[in-house]
């Protein structure tokens, strides 16, 4: 048979080693031996390196079956100088690859994150208004809820961000790129003139809608009609799979503030600074490191094509998959945010 040595000796193990395979193979190169030999002599020359073995040595024997196939038969020593095919290891890592194998194969993973933390940039720049501001000052006494919640005027404000954009190519890159866009007028977000009560969500692009949901259920699920605000019509509701068409587009379409959801009715009518809810105190979008978060995460998204592929034919995201666990990424990381000093 022929056969190939590999020696990866160490110190003195190596000048030991290279006496014996000397006496049997050919030396073709400063480690590597190779000849043709019987299975008897195979035996002589494991027995004579195993006699002079030391933890130093680390020889490997294959035998070449073929012009293209090779067969590890023993090692000799250290065998941690080879893998299990008696293979050389050339690099190291410090990472934990035991789990690699089961980790890789969730192919949204990385879109989720995306999804996620886009979401998080966005979520609560609704906060940013006087009216909300406000609500925060110790010395305000006025224990009255907000007209409208946080999150569905963080939902105005990022349709206003994306105004005029026709596809996600075009928002995303203009998120990207906030900084200019912002640098052109840097007041087109101070006030928001736009109807409270329509947001014509369905006429974002895909991905746009996606992060809009995120945006604006990221507290409360959304529900049809104030009458389902009673646990008992909601449990009605489940039961109808008639109710439970999955059209997202016309689910978006009919998308509004509904009483209790986003909307506080008791207080509504209560308030005079109920516009101050539609007026920024600062233009919290123009912090260099939200912008600097922002573009970063854009621009992944675009170099993302899973991602981008969730979007094909223009048409709603309506993978329930993926939309509720974003939704709890993105909860999960609030809540955690939210407990730290």
């Amino acid at each position: 048979m022929m056969v190939t040595f590999v020696s990866q000796c160490q110190k003195k193990a190596q000048s030991r080693t290279r006496r014996v395979l000397d006496s049997f193979a050919d030396r073709i190169g400063d480690g590597t031996w190779q000849t043709l030999i019987t299975q008897e002599g195979l035996i002589a020359v494991k027995k004579l390196l195993r006699k002079t073995a030391s933890k130093n040595t680390a020889v490997s024997c294959h035998w070449i079956r073929s012009r293209s196939t090779t067969e590890l038969l023993w090692i000799v020593g250290n065998k941690n100088k080879f893998n299990q095919q008696g293979i050389v290891p050339v690099n190291s890592t410090a990472k934990d690859l035991l789990h690699s194998d089961w980790e890789n194969n969730w192919q949204q993973a990385y879109s989720l994150q995306i999804l996620a933390v886009l979401g998080a940039l966005l979520h609560d720049i609704g906060k940013a208004t006087k009216g909300f501001q406000r609500k925060l000052d110790r010395n305000n006494h006025v224990k009255l809820g907000d007209p409208y919640r946080h999150e569905w005027i963080s939902l105005h404000l990022f349709v206003a961000m994306i105004k005029g954009c026709k596809s996600d190519l075009d928002w995303l890159q203009r998120l990207a790129n906030f900084s200019e866009f912002m640098a052109e007028k840097p007041d087109r977000l101070d006030k928001l003139d736009s109807d409270p009560e329509d947001l014509q969500l369905h006429q974002l692009p895909p991905l746009a809608q996606l992060i809009g949901w995120l945006i604006v259920t990221h507290h409360r699920l959304p529900f049809w009609g104030y009458e389902y605000y009673k646990s008992s019509k909601r449990k009605a509701l489940r039961s109808d799979i008639c109710d439970l068409e999955n059209n997202m587009q016309e689910f978006y379409k009919y998308l509004e503030p509904v009483n209790y959801w986003v909307k506080n009715p008791k207080d509504f009518h209560s308030r005079k600074d109920h516009q101050d809810f539609w007026h920024l105190k600062q233009t919290i979008v123009a912090s260099k490191k939200w912008q600097k978060d922002l573009s970063r995460w854009a621009n992944k998204a675009l170099n993302h094509p899973p991602l981008l592929e969730l979007a094909k034919d223009n048409q709603p995201i309506n993978n329930p998959f993926i939309m509720h666990l974003a939704r709890l990424c993105l909860m999960i990381g609030d809540h955690n945010f939210s407990s730290l000093s």
